[in-house]
This record gives C-alpha cells, sequence and structure tokens, in this order.
C-alpha cells in the first residue's frame, strides 16, 4: 500500500514532523495507549490486521551552560515547539 498521506498531511510531516508514531507501509499516524502490565492498544488507520512495523521517531536536544548563540538557542526552542505539536516529547 503505497503512502496514503494527504497534501496537508505531508506538508505538516515536512514543516514540522513525522507524528509520534505511524505505519511504516501507509505513513499513516497509529494511535498507540499503554496499557499498565499489558500490550499496548493499536489503532491503526490502515487495517487492524496489519501487519507492518509501527515506526516512532526520536531525537533529542542536549542542553547545557552557555556558550550557545541566539541562533542555536532559537534553533533549540523551534525543535521543542515541534516535539510538543507532534507529541514526542511526551
Amino acid at each position: 500500500m503505497p503512502d496514503q498521506r494527504n497534501e496537508l498531511q505531508r506538508w505538516l510531516w515536512t514543516e514540522i514532523g513525522p507524528p509520534l508514531y505511524y505505519c511504516s507501509d501507509c505513513m499513516l499516524a497509529v494511535k498507540v495507549t499503554s496499557v499498565p502490565g499489558g500490550e499496548p492498544l493499536i489503532q491503526r488507520p490502515c487495517n487492524a490486521a496489519c501487519g507492518h512495523q509501527i515506526i516512532a521517531p526520536r531525537s533529542a536536544i542536549c542542553v547545557g551552560k552557555g556558550g550557545a548563540s541566539l541562533r542555536t538557542k532559537l534553533q533549540i526552542l523551534w525543535a521543542k515547539a515541534k516535539a510538543a505539536v507532534t507529541g514526542r516529547d511526551a
């Protein structure tokens, strides 16, 4: 199954970043809910029996004391904002 994202989803992916979880086949966002002491609940928009991988992109921001330029600080703030919108900071 090829990429099934619409134009808005493609634009958001490019400008903000991918969702917290997505299907490796159709590229649509997948909802994963944790269950204490059990397997997580997975809701796929493509197919409930889909056997493709769920991708969970992650990135890290290292912080330290001083030395960062204004440009670097702004880039870090932008990365944090994007992470908050896509849910990757959770």
